[in-house]
């Protein structure tokens, strides 16, 4: 790609459960063919993926390796390496698990037999510390192809994407993460974020267009459906137009479950373990753990599983066990002579098809959400993904689209990489997608007057009662005003309102804090006790108060100090173009401060 007349470089991210990758391409570039994957990962060689589009989403610290100089991630891991990997998982831990998640994730997570953290670190550093190899991996190369001062005069806008369905938390944890890898570092350069299925469908929709005129028409319904290896996650779209430029707009609220590519991997693990018993677990991590030698082989092994035309022949996984004791039962799954695990094809149905009927019912409630909302149907199903990739899984969805005459297509240009390249088009193009659903309740809680006999038995540890000087009366807190629901049309500009009361005495500026809640059930909750309500964060936020005309606001003293009955609006911008949200302070119609978001770490 030549470097005339730039204007800024636009690169997309791609931070995945078990891969990861990066494209990029120049503001001025003509086609959708001129974004560049990126293919020369550190190490990539050693493992015959001299062209592969992502690396192994996975980091070795040279503190707990001996034999490293300094920390090791992707490719660089080797099987002997004590490593890390399904970190991004974690950092979503907290939110709440839904119907479509894989059952034994939570107490996986719990155990942390397969979500291990270094002693000390978080799920955050361990995020931080892959993407630093990819960031120092990408500035490396561009300063090689632009020069130092070309380099550091020429803007760019990263483009990070996210599951559609995290909670707000883990997006910004995200964000967090790869600011502090270094990503955006210089005042020119930009960081925003993009739901995954987003930016998958932009990609794929524009690459089939290319390639087919009518690959589809307008006012019809396409879901995108992003298997990846950790979350699978649904959005469903109407075409609105396709000439000349892409438009969009969702129909329903998207789905999603974290049901992934890994959910095999656990399956396959409680195989292993009700076969071999002790002999299995008794093994160390670099032996048996999601970055060991014998995890390597069963992805080779699971991206491959197809049943047409099953091999007869057992696959061969080698794995010394030498405290396994060898019994005719223990030998229908064990070779000795060449120390190696057997798997036949009814083998690996076992391990996918629980998975495959999460994701299959996650398709049907999709469906016949639309049809709810629509009164019409689904007619495409794009799938994309790592785990989408699978020929079993398309062989079951395809079989399943046929018995409802809905056609399944893969992206024509790759749908392992379709996310990282749909998050360059939308640096180039902005968004296609002109209107959402929103996929939670959001708001605030409030007070309201208390009434002993009214609401006894209020929850302690959740709500309190306080007492207003203007209105003298007692309010109990915890009543939930929810300012958007589920479900309702957003757009670029939507807000939601957040009502602050506050009485305050005189100082020069306010700080407050208020919590912004959340809720995925289909109708909210009337007060925080519900246990489905999750926490956003806390919302912090100043007020300069010479701002405010302090004669025009409701005023009293007592024992000689002067206190004020201020009324602000917090104001939450809900899809602001940099994919997070954005909060601004009110107060008669003027903005008069600013606030922000405060995130626990993970």
């Amino acid at each position: 790609m030549a470097f005339r007349n730039k204007k800024k470089l636009i690169v997309g991210i791609d931070y995945g459960t078990t891969y990861s990758g990066l494209s990029f391409a120049l503001s001025n570039a003509s086609d959708f063919k001129d974004i560049k994957p990126w293919t020369k990962y550190p190490g990539a060689s050693s493992h015959h993926a001299e062209m592969a589009v992502k690396a192994p989403t996975r980091v070795a610290f040279a503190c707990e390796n001996e034999d490293l100089d300094e920390d090791a991630w992707g490719y660089q891991i080797e099987p002997d390496m004590k490593a890390y990997a399904l970190t991004k998982l974690l950092l979503d831990k907290d939110t709440l698990q839904s119907e479509y998640d894989d059952p034994e994730l939570a107490a996986s997570i719990s155990r942390g037999d397969e979500f291990m953290l270094p002693t000390g670190k978080s799920a955050l550093t361990v995020a931080t510390r892959f993407l630093k190899g990819m960031y120092d991996m990408f500035e490396k190369a561009a300063l090689e192809m632009l020069g130092e001062d070309g380099f550091n005069d020429m803007p760019i806008d990263y483009w990070l994407t996210v599951p559609a369905t995290w909670s707000e938390k883990a997006k910004l944890l995200t964000r967090s993460a790869a600011l502090d890898a270094g990503f955006a570092s210089k005042e020119s350069d930009k960081i925003m974020l993009i739901p995954e299925p987003e930016a998958a469908a932009h990609a794929a929709l524009k690459s089939g267009l290319h390639t087919l005129a009518n690959f589809v028409e307008t006012g019809t319904n396409v879901m995108v459906c992003d298997c990846g290896g950790g979350t699978v996650d649904i959005t469903s779209y109407e075409i609105q137009r396709t000439h000349p430029t892409l438009k969009l707009r969702e129909v329903a609220v998207g789905a999603a479950g974290k049901c992934g590519g890994t959910f095999v991997d656990r399956n396959f693990f409680k195989l292993m373990v009700e076969r071999f018993g002790e002999a299995f677990t008794s093994l160390g991590a670099d032996q048996i753990g999601p970055a060991s030698s014998f995890m390597d082989q069963f992805e080779l092994k699971k991206k491959d599983f197809s049943m047409k035309n099953p091999s007869k022949r057992p696959h061969r996984l080698v794995l010394p066990m030498p405290s396994l004791q060898l019994t005719p039962e223990i030998q229908k799954y064990y070779e000795k002579r060449s120390s190696s695990v057997l798997l036949r094809p009814e083998d690996f149905r076992i391990l996918f098809d629980p998975v495959i009927e999460k994701i299959e019912q996650l398709v049907q409630d999709q469906v016949s959400e639309v049809e709810r909302r629509e009164g019409s149907s689904i007619s495409t199903i794009i799938l994309v993904g790592g785990f989408g990739s699978s020929p079993y899984l398309n062989e079951r969805l395809e079989d399943w689209c046929k018995q409802r005459k809905i056609r399944l297509t893969l992206p024509w240009t790759g749908g392992w990489s379709a996310i990282v390249r749909g998050a360059v088009l939308r640096g180039l193009e902005g968004s296609i997608v002109k209107e959402k659903k929103c996929r939670r309740h959001y708001g605030y809680s409030i007070g309201q007057r208390y009434y002993p006999t009214l609401h006894a038995g209020y929850d302690k540890a959740k709500r309190f009662t306080y007492y207003s000087k203007f209105n003298r009366a007692d309010y109990l807190s915890g009543f939930m005003n929810w300012s958007i629901g589920k479900g309702a049309t957003i757009h670029s500009s939507t807000e939601i309102e957040g009502h602050i009361y506050f009485q305050v005495s005189e100082c020069s500026v306010f700080h407050g804090r208020m919590i912004l809640y959340s809720c995925s059930l289909d109708d909210g909750p009337p007060t925080i006790e519900n246990d489905r309500i999750e926490e956003v964060g806390r919302v912090g936020y100043s007020v300069p108060l010479d701002l405010l005309d302090l004669d025009k606001i409701e005023s009293l003293v007592e024992d000689g100090k002067t206190w004020y009955n201020i009324h602000f609006t917090l104001r939450t911008r809900l899809d602001d173009n940099s994919g997070h949200l954005i909060f601004s302070v009110h107060h008669d119609g003027k903005e008069v401060g600013k606030a922000e978001i405060e995130m626990a770490s993970s």
